[in-house]
């Protein structure tokens, strides 16, 4: 299995490279450091989040092009996958349940609820889309209440 042979970050770029060669689409790509910053389970939702997002960009997109970044920031991980494609009209509140929205929108956000996170899913017909998935680190409440603590 590529998580535990290569760690999360590694696996995201090879799947990433993968698809990439096996498509027309051209990706840009930035994947920070990211192995152990979660437990298993969890690594593994965020690996199939970031297959989902780039599988919806090659199957219904008709982009040329899409950037795909995982970036650690000081409390949590955002996920952003974004393509130059045919967009769709997405309606922030009620995505999951639109019957445009397939199994994949849903599986990410759920996904990513389990995760403590959310999703952000911005698209317009004729625009391309943008799909940002931002998940709490562990510990990070724990750690912020420490040093408040600390420092007074």
């Amino acid at each position: 299995y590529q998580l535990d042979r290569l760690g999360l970050s590694q696996a995201i770029r090879g799947m990433i490279r993968r698809v990439s060669e096996n498509c027309p689409i051209s990706f840009a790509t930035h994947v920070d450091e990211i192995d152990q910053l979660f437990e298993t389970e969890s690594e593994i939702n965020i690996y199939r989040i970031v297959q989902e997002g780039v599988n919806n960009v090659v199957k219904h997109s008709g982009a040329t092009e899409a950037t795909v970044v995982v970036k650690k920031q000081s409390t949590l991980l955002s996920i952003s996958i974004r393509d130059n494609g045919r967009g769709f009209a997405a309606n922030p509140l009620n995505y999951d349940d639109s019957p445009d929205a397939g199994f994949g929108l849903s599986g990410i956000s759920e996904r990513a609820r389990i995760l403590g996170g959310r999703t952000v899913i911005d698209s317009l017909p004729g625009q391309g889309a943008s799909l940002t998935v931002e998940i709490p680190l562990p510990n990070t409440q724990h750690e912020t209440r420490s040093e408040t603590v600390d420092s007074g």
